[in-house]
Parts: structure tokens; C-alpha cells; sequence
């Protein structure tokens, strides 16, 4: 039998097989397994020695459930990361088991997960996997998936006279946990600080949780995201710098703040809010079509015009950030760790959307280099609205631009290169091996 089949966005396929050997947990749960998602097939696979073609495997669910179980926490709220400690919760391959798994790598930013699906060589086993995608999908439809192939499991170990597993333990303070606001904080701080749960230091814990009632808990997930265990660090070097930031207001600020709440929908990727919200900024701040020069933002924010085009001496602090001394009123405390023109004007316009996006309880809104939702929101809000793609294409004229022309592109907009060529993959017209490594 399968799982539901409404579930279109992240699916495990079942057939349960006999086994007459190995461990009795796994012959329990011996299946063709298929792993589907959104309509890719992750286990599609080349026998090499019968010549065939199948899209299962054959494998335990008993020892992919587990890793699921196991990994839950991580898979959930961990961004990617190029540690061997994410690799092994966050590729499908470590289940492990002596069984062959697919190159499949499940990636979150804390809204969507991202299935990144790659070929094999087949040259050490006796399958080759064919699959080649990316997919990203909200991470409700993950979880709901996750959820109904590990229950099964579980009920078919139940079924079979196993009712004490490690599985079902594991599975079991999962629930829990999930259940209950204050474990959960726990778990996702564990999680994004690159911790398997009740392995990250409890005192550190703790500390980050009582700033979080100081500066918000969404700026303190973020910069655990971003710096793991100096975190602490990086709250203490930018708390020294608050009161040596510069004064920065939006226009308009408590109604755009409200019209975002209420007109966009936020189960869309991140680049698609921003962009909305770029566009609509723009228009309510009568913004002129083309670039935005230095004197426009000066007057626009109420900063001085040093700011987006001088190194104010932040650059030893360790992101550029904001602090809302009042965020009713508009007003934020911003300082840059930008060296060049160009990055300046792209951290004061990601402050600019992590003010307008993110909720009054956080006062401190960090931009990072982390790959969660909330930093991808600033990064593309910030390319929209420097360089409205609409504007960009106009400029180049072209659906191939040559590196020349985007390097043209970008002095026009006084955005750097690689923001134009990050817009331009983003939106379909380069390929994504355009970009640098």
C-alpha cells in the first residue's frame, strides 16, 4: 500500500516485501520505497546488472524512518551549511544502513525546503540514480510528508508485534516537543546553531534565550543561524555599536507596514514577497523607473548621503545591522560594515526590508550572510528595489548579456555586478552556473 496520495509536495512511497534475513526491525518494514517530490522522483534508478529501469529501492522504511526521526529538529530549521555535521542530517544518503540512497540533500531556510537532487556514477554500487532536479517546496507540505511516512512505519512495526522501538521513542518526544512553544524555541536554536538535539551547550542556550527577550527571538535565531557558537559574540559587538549608528526613518512606515501584512502572501518564496513588496514600496514612495542615486536615498530614509557612499568604520563589526528605538514610529539606528558605495546602498536597502517585513518584537534586525528565509526576503527585496528587473532588462536590451554589458548594467544602477547577475539567474534568463562559487 502507499500514503496518501493528496500529497503531492513531499510523498514516501511504500510496498511492503518479505525478507527471510537481517535485523527483525527491518525485515519488518522491508519495502520498495519511492521517494516523490512534487512530482520528482528522487529513487528513479539504472540496475546495471539486470539493465533495467525502476523508480524504487529497495531498502528498510524502519532505517530511513529513523533517520527522518533523528534528524527531525535539523531538517525543519537548519539553513544550508557546508559543514560534515550538516551533511550527514541533512543529506537523505547517511540513513545509512548498507543500503544504497539516492543523492537527495534537503535544504531549509525555516518557510521552504529545498530537494536538491543529483545523478550518481553508479561506479562503486550496482544501481545508478538518474534523477537531476531542484524543488522547492513549503515546508508544511515537507513535514506533513515526513509525519505520514514515519506514523506508517511505526504502525506497520504495531501491526507486526513490535510495539517498543526506537523508532517509536524517538518519534514519540518529537511530538512532544513539537507540542510545546518552549521545547520547540530550544530545538530550533539547537538546530540552527548546527546541533543534533541536547548537544549544544545548555548555558549558552539559556543566555541566547533571555536576550531574546531583550532584542526579539527572531534577530537572536538569526544570528545563531549565521554564527553558530559565537553568537553571544556577535550580540555583544553589535550592541556596542548601536548608539553610534545613524538615525534612519521610512515614509509612510506604520501603513506599508500594515498594507505587507495584509495584501502579500507569505507562503510564497521569499524572492517573490520581496519583490512584491520592492515594487510596492517603490510605488507608494513615488520612486521614479531606473536607479536610485545617492541623493534620492539620502532624502528618502532622512540619512545623510555620507552614509551610502563612505565607510563609516563599522566594517570591524560583524554584519550590518538595525536597532528599533520605537518601531511604531518608523525610525531605526542603522550601521553598515560595508567598505564600497555599492554594498552600502544594498545593506541600508536590506534594513530597510527587514524594518518593513518583520514584526515590532524584534528590536534588533540583523542582516547576515545566513540562507533563512528572512535574509533571502532582504537580499531580494534589496535587488528589486535597487534594480527593478523590469528596468534591468529594458537597460540590457538583450537575453544574453555579456559580461561587459552587466558590468555596464551595474554602474547604472550603482549595484554591483554580482547583484545583477544574481537578479538575472533568479529569474530565469542566466543559468545558475553563471554565478561564482
Amino acid at each position: 500500500m502507499g500514503i496518501n496520495d493528496m500529497n503531492n509536495g513531499f510523498q514516501i512511497r511504500f510496498e511492503w516485501l518479505p525478507r527471510d534475513y537481517g535485523d527483525a526491525l527491518e525485515r519488518a518494514t522491508f519495502a520498495d520505497l519511492g521517494i516523490h517530490v512534487d512530482g520528482e522522483v528522487a529513487t528513479k534508478v539504472e540496475d546495471l546488472m539486470a539493465k533495467t529501469v525502476r523508480s524504487t529501492i529497495r531498502a528498510s522504511a524502519y532505517t530511513l524512518g529513523f533517520w527522518f526521526a533523528a534528524n527531525w529538529w535539523r531538517l525543519r530549521w537548519e539553513p544550508e551549511a557546508k559543514s560534515a555535521s550538516w551533511k550527514v542530517s541533512h543529506k537523505v544518503g547517511a540513513a545509512g544502513g548498507g543500503y544504497v540512497w539516492p543523492d537527495l540533500a534537503l535544504s531549509t531556510d525555516g518557510s521552504n525546503v529545498l530537494a536538491h537532487c543529483r545523478p550518481t556514477n553508479g561506479e562503486a554500487e550496482p544501481v545508478r540514480f538518474l534523477s537531476n532536479f531542484d524543488v522547492v517546496l513549503p515546508v508544511h507540505a515537507f513535514e506533513r510528508g515526513v509525519d505520514e511516512f514515519v506514523e506508517a512505519v511505526i504502525a506497520r512495526l504495531e501491526n507486526q508485534g513490535y510495539q517498543d522501538t526506537d523508532l517509536t521513542a524517538m518519534w514519540g518526544e518529537v511530538r512532544e516537543e513539537r507540542a510545546d512553544p518552549a521545547l520547540t524555541s530550544w530545538r530550533k536554536l539547537e538546530a540552527m546553531l548546527d546541533c543534533d538535539p541536547d548537544e549544544a551547550p545548555g548555558e549558552l542556550i539559556e543566555e541566547l534565550r533571555r536576550r531574546a527577550e531583550i532584542v526579539g527571538e527572531g534577530a537572536v535565531e538569526e544570528i545563531a543561524a549565521a554564527a553558530k557558537f559565537n553568537a553571544l559574540e556577535q550580540l555583544d559587538a553589535l550592541n556596542r555599536e548601536i548608539q553610534s549608528g545613524e538615525l534612519m526613518g521610512l515614509p509612510d512606515y506604520a501603513s506599508l507596514h500594515g498594507r505587507i501584512r495584509e495584501e502579500i502572501d507569505f507562503w510564497q518564496p521569499p524572492w517573490k514577497q520581496a519583490a512584491q513588496v520592492a515594487q510596492m514600496a517603490r510605488a507608494q514612495w513615488k520612486l521614479d523607473r531606473g536607479p536610485i542615486r545617492n541623493k534620492t536615498l539620502s532624502d528618502l530614509f532622512s540619512i545623510p548621503e555620507r552614509l551610502v557612499s563612505e565607510p563609516a568604520g563599522h566594517d570591524q563589526v560583524p554584519m550590518s545591522a538595525g536597532f528599533r528605538e520605537n518601531g511604531a514610529d518608523g525610525k531605526v539606528r542603522v550601521f553598515l560594515n560595508r567598505r564600497y558605495p555599492a554594498g552600502l546602498r544594498f545593506a541600508v536597502a536590506r534594513l530597510a526590508a527587514d524594518h518593513l517585513r518583520t514584526g515590532l518584537e524584534d528590536r534588533l534586525l540583523p542582516a547576515t550572510d545566513a540562507k533563512t528565509a528572512r535574509q533571502k526576503f532582504q537580499r531580494a527585496f534589496a535587488q528589486e528595489f535597487l534594480c527593478p528587473f523590469e528596468d534591468l532588462t529594458e537597460y540590457l536590451k538583450t537575453e544574453d548579456p555579456s559580461d561587459e554589458r552587466i558590468e555596464d548594467a551595474a554602474a547604472f544602477f550603482e549595484v554591483s555586478p554580482l547583484l545583477v547577475r544574481t537578479l538575472l539567474v533568479n529569474r530565469g534568463v542566466l543559468d545558475r552556473i553563471s554565478l561564482p562559487e
